[in-house]
């Protein structure tokens, strides 16, 4: 074994699981998206808190503006606070897919095409749970 692999390597902290953008347009606030302190644990971190742009649902439906990775883009998400069949520990989970803008993610909310609890969705559904303050 060289010197080289015997030296210890850093440890990373693990990635969040979604990344909230704290910037918001003038569209998105006359929308009613307001600049929030959420909670975006880690696993390292579990009470790591963020400032992001948030348009409150009701105390377990949220939008929020977060970085896509999949377009490298921002994008908006519904989130919804709750445990799924398989996902048993309450946290706050996506029931739609990243829309590219605010307008788009509203309109899907409206429509009602989130969190279908029957028929065909994207994603599985979440029952709803009342998030703890340093949950929310």
């Amino acid at each position: 074994m060289s010197q080289l692999e015997m030296l210890p390597r850093p440890t990373r902290a693990p990635l969040p699981e979604f990344v909230y953008l704290a910037e918001m347009a003038n569209e998105d606030f006359s929308l009613g998206f307001r600049y929030r302190e959420i909670a975006s644990p880690t696993p390292s971190s579990p009470e790591r808190r963020v400032i992001a742009a948030v348009y409150f649902i009701d105390v377990s439906n949220r939008i929020v503006r977060i970085y896509d990775p999949v377009f490298n883009r921002p994008g908006y998400v519904h989130q919804c606070y709750g445990v799924g069949k398989r996902l048993l520990r309450p946290a706050w989970r996506p029931v739609q897919l990243t829309f590219p803008d605010a307008k788009m993610a509203l309109n899907s909310l409206r429509n009602g095409r989130n969190n279908l609890e029957f028929g065909k969705a994207d994603f599985p559904y979440i029952e709803s749970r009342v998030p703890m303050e340093s949950e929310y």
